[in-house]
């Protein structure tokens, strides 16, 4: 009977993961296409070649774990077998490489935006969050101590002298990624090509790109140590992302950011690994600088970019340290005042302040019309966050939590009530989906503080952050006081940061309200499934393997998919600041400060306590 169930188990599987995802992606692909105003790319050539690659590193990566492995390419029933010959030497999971190959290989091949620009992209993302939410961990558990390296590893961080391949893995990272930043902003532009031209649309920086491909080809093997080589992908993978991101959302095209960048990282390398080396390619990389300087009209704008991104990129360890650090002086920060019967809590502002910020940001774009239903959206989604806490978490020592996937119960909740009140619900849920990722950034911070949404073990100290003020929930529910946690908060932060600029970005550029809200959703729960791996509240249940609301962000993914296919009329509004919402915003935040900073702690009634 259990050999039946599991062969029908491995069907189903198959069939949904082989049949039902690829036909849901193209349909999605199809049916959104009229909401994505990026430019295709088509060419049937690239299409083919991708796809033809795609899927050869796909079939040749299953019959590695059905030859080798001793099983079937499928999460729910691993192979017992680690398997590390073939494509799973040169990369780690190659069958979905090969899926996001043949993926972008289609979409090429149909001219598809809506494919290359939406669908692919959310795609890969969310394979890259099924390794890093359940995959990954779940093949330590499995193979502990057996973890495999591959051709395409990062160096390692000591002193040796890298290897060929080490070599050439970094060229290979820094030209997939400045490719991919390439194709972005000149997407961005509206001037798209598919083969390897400059990053910007402006003929004269033709020169910039390939200084950048010659530092990319020629620095991996100047470098004598693998430290350094580590440090130089990292820290060009960092400036070419972030100068991607930035022409993505804000249409910025000069290319001349990188190469500096490039430029600076390179020598200080090779000042580090050999001072006399360092003196020698001075002057070299001055007169490279300056040259490039003199081609653009605002040197002095780009020079000041350009250090500001080599500070984020070169010193990445020593920005998160700080970050870290940071996060750790808050979560031991409680500081509470107790007048009679009543208690406020220090932690209360936090989400006060976001939520204040997010309706003054949601009611300045909608206008001052949406202020009173934006207040009242708030009062509803607030509530509904409490009663489902209560529902899954509420105890003798939660009186009363609050709960994130209530509030999107709460936002089918409070939809009908602003729609019986005359306002354009999709309005209202477009513009609290640009909101939603500030207010929970902000919102983050207090959970920090109250010792909620904590994260579990780790044993990297780089990593890991210590709770131990005696009233945060890691110590009274937990019991983890002065333990080394992964600071998930944080992660969130990090995650939604980016998050909100997309889709404030999106909503500026007029695109479609349920696209918004989809693609608030979507993003969120890839997020939200890769943090749940690493938390470690003692009070969530686990099931079928994976925590109950890694299974709640599956399915809001999939509420987001839906819903970006929904077609509506973008009504004409009238955006501004106004007192009206600045109104609304401050007793929004007054109240989520009550509701979350203000309790009864000699009360034992239900909704009384926050600790």
């Amino acid at each position: 009977m259990k050999q039946k169930s599991s062969f029908a188990g491995k069907v189903l599987y198959a069939f949904l993961f082989l049949v039902l995802v690829p036909a849901g992606l193209w349909l999605w692909a199809r049916s959104t296409q009229p909401f994505i105003t990026l430019p295709a790319v088509k060419s049937v050539t690239a299409g083919w070649v991708l796809m033809g690659l795609g899927l050869a590193l796909m079939l040749l990566s299953m019959y590695y774990l059905k030859q080798y492995g001793k099983g079937l390419p499928m999460n729910a029933y691993p192979p017992p077998v680690l398997v590390t010959g073939g494509p799973y030497r040169l990369l780690h999971h190659p069958i979905y490489w090969g899926f996001g190959l043949l993926l972008s290989g289609w979409f090429i091949y149909e001219g598809s935006a809506s494919g290359l620009w939406l669908v692919t992209p959310v795609t890969i993302l969310a394979m890259m969050a099924l390794v890093m939410g359940y995959e990954g961990l779940a093949l330590r558990q499995r193979f502990p101590g057996k973890q495999p390296t591959t051709l395409l590893d990062l160096p390692q961080n000591n002193q040796e002298l890298p290897v060929l391949h080490q070599r050439i893995a970094a060229v290979f990272w820094l030209l997939l990624f400045l490719y991919t930043g390439n194709l972005l902003v000149a997407t961005a532009s509206g001037n798209t090509v598919l083969p390897f031209t400059t990053l910007s649309a402006d003929p004269q920086s033709i020169d910039p790109i390939f200084i950048s491909l010659a530092l990319i080809v020629v620095v991996p093997f100047l470098l004598q140590q693998q430290a350094g080589l580590r440090r130089w992908v990292i820290a060009s993978c960092i400036t070419v992302v972030c100068f991607a991101g930035c022409g993505l959302l804000c249409s910025f095209s000069s290319a001349v950011i990188v190469p500096l960048v490039f430029v600076a990282i390179a020598w200080i390398l090779c000042f580090h690994q050999s001072k006399p080396t360092g003196w020698l390619l001075l002057l070299p990389a001055l007169l490279l600088i300056t040259v490039l300087l003199m081609r653009i009209p605002s040197p002095l704008l780009h020079l000041a970019a350009s250090v500001l991104l080599f500070c984020i990129a070169f010193y990445y360890r020593s920005c998160w340290h700080q970050l870290k650090n940071l996060a750790e002086r808050i979560a031991n920060s409680w500081q509470e005042w107790v007048f009679g019967k009543i208690r406020i809590i220090n932690h209360g502002l936090y989400v006060g302040v976001g939520a204040f910020a997010g309706v003054l940001l949601a009611g300045t774009l909608a206008g001052e019309d949406y202020a009173v239903a934006l207040l009242i959206f708030s009062i509803i989604v607030t509530i509904c966050a409490a009663l489902w806490a209560q529902l899954i978490e509420g105890s003798e020592k939660l009186k009363r939590p609050f709960g994130y996937y209530g509030g999107l119960v709460g936002i089918l909740a409070g939809s009908p009530v602003v729609w019986l009140m005359g306002y354009n619900v999709w309005v209202i849920l477009g513009v609290v989906a640009v909101a939603m990722p500030w207010v929970q950034a902000i919102g983050r911070l207090r959970c920090l503080v109250n010792g909620c949404c904590h994260g579990g073990r780790t044993h990297h100290a780089e990593l890991g952050i210590r709770y131990t003020h005696p009233r945060s929930r890691v110590c009274t529910i937990s019991h983890l006081k002065g333990a080394l946690l992964h600071p998930t908060p944080l992660y969130s932060i990090l995650w939604l940061t980016p998050v909100g600029l997309l889709l404030l970005t999106l909503w500026l550029r007029g695109c479609s309200m349920p696209l918004i809200l989809g693609l608030y959703l979507i993003l969120t729960s890839l997020g939200r499934f890769v943090e749940e791996a690493y938390r470690g509240e003692a009070q969530t249940p686990v099931i079928k393997g994976l925590r109950l609301y890694q299974w709640t962000a599956v399915v809001a993914l999939v509420t987001g998919i839906c819903i970006t296919v929904i077609k509506v009329q973008i009504p004409a509004l009238q955006p501004g600041f106004s007192m009206q919402t600045l109104a609304a915003a401050a007793f929004t935040g007054l109240f989520l400060f009550f509701a979350m900073g203000v309790d009864f702690p000699y009360s034992n009634a239900r909704f009384s306590r926050l600790v």
